[in-house]
């Protein structure tokens, strides 16, 4: 895949995390959103071993492209 931001070639790979949330507010204790925020993103704690998010880094300008149709919204 092409990086949108500047025509690179992009190299395909695996986010390896624990727990993540992309929400509309920065959170400065808990990743555990409240009942009226917005999120497009959320990975819980896997209990065995850390979670593994397919992506897309491009090397040239250091952006990375997520696909989060598989994982946990409420936008």
């Amino acid at each position: 895949m092409k990086c949108p931001f500047c025509d690179t070639e992009m190299l395909q790979g695996y986010l390896n995390c624990g727990l993540a949330l992309w929400s509309t507010r920065k959170h400065k204790i808990s990743l555990l959103p409240d009942d009226k925020e917005q999120y497009a993103f959320r990975l819980k704690q896997p209990i065995a071993s850390p979670n593994h998010v397919s992506s897309s880094y491009c090397p040239r300008c250091k952006r990375m492209i997520i696909d989060c149709t598989e994982y946990e919204s409420n936008i």
